[in-house]
């Protein structure tokens, strides 16, 4: 808040939800996006692109490869108009088992 707006002085207390630490284009970003996935997925819950943007501000290209590392993992997904999936089953004799 300032004052300009709102007549109270600014805040000087610190943000309490911060950026996330794990950056689009690191590993520790792909896991934390391939590990939301997961639990949406186990949790029979349909995954959206537009969710998975809102959450990581990442492009069409980058959901694509993190539902393709489910899918070599195992994970059998289907796919519905326009980019929504949702796990079928798990295939426990894939090559990632």
């Amino acid at each position: 808040m300032t004052t300009v707006h709102f007549d109270a002085p600014a805040s000087s207390t610190p943000r309490r939800v911060a950026a996330s630490p794990y950056p689009i284009g690191t590993i520790a970003g792909r896991i934390v996006r391939v590990a939301w996935l997961t639990a949406l997925l186990v949790r029979r819950e349909r995954v959206q692109f537009e969710r998975y943007r809102q959450r990581f501000g990442a492009s069409l290209r980058t959901f694509h490869r993190d539902i393709a590392c489910l899918r070599d993992a195992g994970l059998y997904l289907e796919v519905e108009y326009p980019y929504t999936y949702w796990l079928l089953c798990f295939m426990a004799d894939s090559d990632a088992a």
